[in-house]
């Protein structure tokens, strides 16, 4: 299983570092990428009044930056018990990791989502962003640092399409081994009219229709807890309804996870304003740990 990690200066990679080790992955093969990229002139659309060798001094100091955070990302990754192989590279770093992730045919792209000033946060926003919308692979993205002292507890979100089942299969394939409990939820929103409609066929249910239709949210729930019992943690089917995102909140505080995992396309707009949209919007407005898992079609 190949994993590239974007490295930034600022250090947040190391919580990503930290997740792959806990997650226990099947053979790891880590690919720490830092990137050198071009020395920006302080007023844009201007020509700045300094000699050149003021920006070549700029621009060797941004290499040995990203020279030094390289070498701590792959003595970290060593620490922690997986194979490092390094690499420098020179240009936008949104693009540089996303490319080289494409070259190798990483299976994962890791990164950290970064916590502290918003000068020091560019080079995390722009490569999460980016991956998000363009990455091919899947993604974790990593907020805060894993749970030290219990196994992990998922929250794994289902809308039981086929992508999404195929995204469940992906999972096993990586087959985490520190997973110690997953739910899996499905959020549903369902009016009178709608309702009605699905018990057009089984009118004897008649005010028993949306405890039946929770009831067969749970059986499909319970089926992919089949598929994922490769990976031997424990599992429970969630039902919650409401609006996806709020539910989902709500998912993980009820069961006090540590990470969401969901399948997300993301590449296109139209992708995006269904699983994809909501992936996107955990991982840049708010804190939560995820495991955002894609497949090719």
């Amino acid at each position: 299983m190949k994993i590239v990690v974007g490295v930034d200066p600022s250090g947040a990679y190391q919580n990503a570092l930290d997740w792959l080790c806990a997650l226990g992955f099947s053979e790891p093969e880590v690919y720490p990428v830092a990137v050198v990229e071009p020395v920006r002139p302080p007023l844009v659309g201007v020509v700045a009044p300094f000699p050149e060798e003021v920006f070549i001094e700029a621009q060797n100091a941004q290499r040995q930056v990203a020279e030094t955070a390289l070498q701590g990302a792959t003595e970290r990754t060593q620490s922690v018990g997986l194979t490092a192989h390094p690499l420098l590279r020179e240009g936008h770093a949104s693009n540089e990791v996303l490319r080289v992730a494409d070259e190798l045919g990483a299976d994962l792209l890791a990164l950290g989502a970064s916590q502290k000033s918003t000068l020091q946060a560019l080079f995390v926003g722009s490569v999460v962003r980016a991956a998000l919308t363009h990455a091919k692979q899947s993604l974790l993205i990593a907020h805060t640092a894993p749970p030290t002292d219990e196994g992990i507890r998922a929250v794994l979100a289902t809308d039981h399409s086929s992508y999404n089942r195929a995204c469940v299969e992906r999972l096993v394939q990586f087959a985490p081994q520190h997973l110690r409990r997953i739910a899996v939820t499905t959020a549903y929103e369902l009016d009178e009219e709608a309702l009605q409609l699905m018990l057009k066929g089984v009118p004897a249910l008649g005010t028993e229709g949306a405890e039946w239709v929770v009831e067969q949210f749970h059986e499909r729930n319970r089926q992919v807890c089949d598929l994922l019992q490769p990976l031997g943690a424990s599992c429970e089917s969630v039902v919650v309804e409401g609006p996806i995102i709020p539910s989902l909140r709500e998912a993980i505080k009820e069961t006090g996870s540590h990470l969401l995992i969901l399948g997300a396309r993301g590449h296109s707009l139209l992708e995006r304003l269904s699983m994809g949209s909501i992936s996107y919007h955990f991982a840049t407005t708010e804190q939560y740990n995820m495991l955002i898992l894609r497949v090719d079609e």
